[in-house]
């Protein structure tokens, strides 16, 4: 049996429970899956300015994971950013041996498996320029184009859903006749329960970065990978952290 901690970095319950209610029912039925989100930062992650206070909060979160007396007996096997953004990942590669992954890298390397071109369709313009960096961070420039459904992340849920619904797909269609992609990659984690639906209305394979990471953790914690120590994402040395991020202080 392995465990996998899906991590929600902002603080909107109903984007945990739904990412969380996702990696439940693709995993195998011997996978132990945990859905949480931070004590505190912002409601949704739309940009570098909420990324920066989000990522604290996902440290947070693994910090106190990786403490519990659990982890002595059944410890965590790997750990799923879920947001798009890949809030956080380095650094929370730093925190645990176990591997963590965000959605954006999981779902770039699947999609490259199934498609020679494909688009990121992700809810706001102000989260394009920080997905193509990603982008380019995983070698996916010349695959990939990064466009905007125009609507919120959180209308995703709630009253607002449908008309955002009808915004990603129009958005989605005009990628795969502007940009010849030939899949879909939804960027944002809120979209997890509308992956199914999207692929059949286009006829065109749609990834779902939720599914994809959780796939990917899964098969990394039975396959017993862990995170290298030898370089970039060694254990941070021994110093103090002074005011508010006193208790982030490295104790290994």
């Amino acid at each position: 049996m392995s465990k996998i901690a899906v991590i929600n970095p902002n603080m909107s319950a109903g984007f945990t429970k739904k990412v969380g209610d996702q990696a439940k029912k693709i995993v195998a039925a011997d996978t132990d899956v945990i859905a949480l989100n931070p004590k505190f930062g912002p409601d949704s992650i739309e940009g570098y300015y909420d990324e920066a206070f989000a990522s604290v909060g996902l440290l947070s979160v693994i910090r106190e994971l990786e403490a519990a007396p659990a982890q002595l007996t059944d410890p965590i096997g790997g750990y799923v950013v879920a947001c798009f953004d890949d809030t956080g990942v380095d650094a929370a590669r730093c925190l645990s041996s176990a591997p963590v992954l965000g959605l954006c890298e999981a779902a770039l390397r699947m999609a490259a498996a199934v498609s020679s071109r494909f688009a990121i369709v992700t809810p706001m313009a102000v989260s394009v320029r920080p997905l193509e960096h990603l982008v380019g961070k995983y070698g996916a420039s010349s695959q990939c184009v990064v466009r905007s459904a125009g609507v919120r992340t959180l209308d995703f849920e709630g009253a607002n859903a449908g008309a955002a619904y009808a915004a990603l797909k129009n958005q989605a269609e005009a990628c795969l006749l502007n940009d010849r992609a030939e899949a879909i990659v939804l960027g944002c984690a809120g979209m997890t329960d509308i992956a199914d639906r999207l692929r059949d209305e286009l006829g065109v394979p749609v990834i779902d970065g939720v599914s994809a990471a959780v796939k990917m953790i899964e098969a990394m914690a039975m396959l017993g990978l862990r995170t290298s120590k030898a370089g970039a994402y060694a254990s941070p040395p021994m110093k103090a952290y002074h005011g508010m991020f006193a208790g982030f202080a490295p104790s290994v």
